[in-house]
């Protein structure tokens, strides 16, 4: 795993990439815009092939996709600030991913090549863009390692604290991320059944 050195991290914890980027771009305007999601809307579906990549300013969205029996399920939860989409790295054919609201949402919907470019021309942008990477890779790898050692409960412990993040809708009202999240959320994201969720959360 990469150790992202501590100071580094810090740096970039607060680092604002819409204003970076307003300071270095006057037309950003032409590249930008932002939009309400109410609760339980798709930004996107799994069909739909964009060419934008969104950051959520105040809510939270779960991404998903669907089983080879057509049904769906999460695999993240993102919060205020966070940035989702598909960046295009990926090879085509290869982002099947849907995005859902649970709560309603302020989100900022980005070109993707203006923002593709934007990385490669400023070092400072790139730095953020491949540590913010990163850290998602280095968060998916603990949420496997949890889902192979743990029981139920101590899996429903650690999302406890995972998630343990302050979220806003866009009129400011406060949530905590996991209070949002299902029995069948939860199942989805460390591989049980909704039976054994609720029996963990008894136990809490």
């Amino acid at each position: 795993m990469i150790n992202l050195h501590s100071a580094t991290i810090k740096k970039f914890q607060n680092f604002d990439v819409y204003q970076h980027l307003k300071e270095h771009y006057p037309d950003l305007d032409n590249y930008v815009t932002e939009t309400i999601k109410l609760k339980g809307n798709n930004v996107y579906k799994a069909i739909f092939r964009s060419k934008k990549i969104y950051q959520v300013v105040r809510g939270a969205v779960k991404l998903g996709t669907y089983s080879q029996e057509g049904k769906p399920f999460i695999y993240e939860v993102l919060g205020d600030g966070e940035f989702f989409g598909n960046f295009e790295y990926l090879e085509n054919k290869q982002f099947y991913e849907y995005s859902k609201t649970m709560i309603d949402c302020k989100i900022r919907v980005y070109d993707l090549e203006f923002i593709k470019r934007a990385v490669v021309e400023d070092p400072v942008l790139n730095d953020w863009f491949i540590r913010y990477l990163v850290k998602r890779w280095c968060n998916a790898e603990k949420k496997v390692k949890m889902s192979n050692e743990k029981g139920t409960l101590e899996k429903v412990k650690y999302l406890r604290t995972y998630f343990d993040d302050k979220v806003h809708d866009y009129l400011g009202d406060e949530y905590i991320l996991f209070d949002l999240l299902t029995q069948k959320d939860l199942g989805d994201l460390i591989g049980t059944t909704r039976q054994s969720i609720a029996a963990a959360l008894e136990k809490l």
